[in-house]
């Protein structure tokens, strides 16, 4: 039985479950609760610890309000405690700092692995390819410059050739005007001249790679060095190309223009022709003039200009023969025309005499049978003479 003066059980339940002499209410208010003690953590607990605690993290890290004290409240402000720390800011830049610290080790380990030996040939063979594109263009450029010498060569011989036939032969005078023909002919020969004296650039050698050890970063760039010396070199040979390609140009085009200069003499030369011959037929005249347009309007250069400079005498000529040929007969015309106009005088008849004259073969006053030339008074000399036998 229980005594009466027993104090009653006020925290039945906490006995139940702690079974502790220390659940007892009157002891925990003299001497506090008990100190739980640590139970292991189920599986997971962490992970739901740390996300409860971000959670929270959360819903405290909004920033603090600072209010503005009133003049009437001049009560000093009460200390405030720690600020919670942003675990969210903290937990990002903690994963900030692993991911950078991951990428560096990547980057590391790719730089580690590369090879820069490997890269070198990549931009030597570049150089090398963009060298040869430029040897490429150079020999090109030097052989077309080379052709046009040639050519200008060939082609003014045959243009001096057949200024020449227009020139004044042992049967027939000049067939354009003698000063602009003198000075196309001068042309042309000081035109031969520049061309025999020019001078093409040679070009340099071909770069050739020789003998380089991919995997060595210094025999690579020795390689580089040495394609960059050989572009350096077909650069200047390029600008030497350049600056004889110019001359050359220039040449021409003087040229050029001082046969158009003489190509444009013929055209007045024809009109002076038409009127020194203007007995021969249209025709003639015509042929003359057309020749000289083709002449003016043609090229002096190669077979075309022999063409064209030959079509012009050819008519020159055959307008000069037609000229006079036309003249000759018309002069025939005349002097027949002239004969015919003259009166003409009736011969008389060989048996009609006149009856008051004699025949003329007998003189009435001499013999007949006597040598009018011999005396008849003497002999004949018999030759004796002074000196007889």
């Amino acid at each position: 039985m229980s005594s009466s003066n027993e104090m009653p059980d006020l925290d039945l339940p906490a006995r139940a479950v702690g079974d502790s002499p220390r659940t007892d209410p009157l002891l925990e208010a003299l001497v506090g609760r008990p100190r739980e003690e640590s139970r292991p953590h189920a599986e997971g607990a962490d992970a739901v610890r740390l996300v409860n605690l971000v959670d929270s993290a959360v819903v405290n890290s909004s920033p603090s309000v600072i209010f503005v004290s009133s003049q009437k409240n001049k009560k000093p402000k009460k200390h405030r405690g720690h600020r919670r720390i942003d675990w969210v800011n903290t937990i990002v830049g903690a994963v900030a700092v692993v991911v950078v610290a991951a990428t560096a080790v990547f980057t590391g380990v790719q730089v580690a692995s590369a090879d820069p030996a490997s890269d070198a040939v990549e931009v030597l063979a570049a150089d090398e390819a963009s060298l040869a594109g430029a040897e490429n263009s150079l020999a090109a450029s030097t052989a077309r410059l080379e052709e046009s010498i040639a050519t200008g060569l060939k082609d003014s011989e045959l243009v001096r050739a057949a200024l020449a036939e227009l020139a004044a032969t042992a049967d027939h005078v000049e067939t354009a005007d003698p000063a602009a023909l003198a000075a196309a002919v001068q042309a042309v020969d000081a035109y031969r001249t520049a061309l025999d004296q020019a001078t093409v650039p040679p070009v340099p050698a071909s770069y050739e790679r020789g003998a380089v050890d991919e995997d060595s970063l210094t025999s690579v760039a020795d390689a580089i060095n040495k394609v960059q010396e050989a572009s350096t070199i077909v650069d200047e040979a390029s600008d030497e190309l350049r600056t004889a390609r110019t001359a050359i140009e220039a040449l021409n085009t003087a040229y050029t223009g001082q046969l158009a200069a003489f190509a444009g003499s013929l055209t007045a030369y024809a009109t002076t022709q038409n009127d020194a011959f203007p007995v021969a037929g249209q025709e003639f005249r015509d042929a003359v003039t057309t020749a000289a347009a083709a002449v003016a309007a043609t090229p002096l250069t190669g077979t075309s200009a022999t063409s064209v400079l030959k079509t012009f005498r050819d008519a020159v000529l055959a307008l000069r023969e037609e000229d006079l040929r036309v003249r000759v007969i018309e002069e025939q015309e005349r002097e027949q025309s002239q004969n015919n106009q003259q009166p003409v005088t009736p011969t008389p008849d060989p048996g009609e005499t006149d009856p008051g004259t004699t025949d003329p073969g007998t003189d009435p006053g001499t013999d007949p049978g006597v040598d009018p030339g011999t005396d008849p008074g003497t002999e004949p000399n018999d030759g004796g003479g002074l000196f007889e036998g």
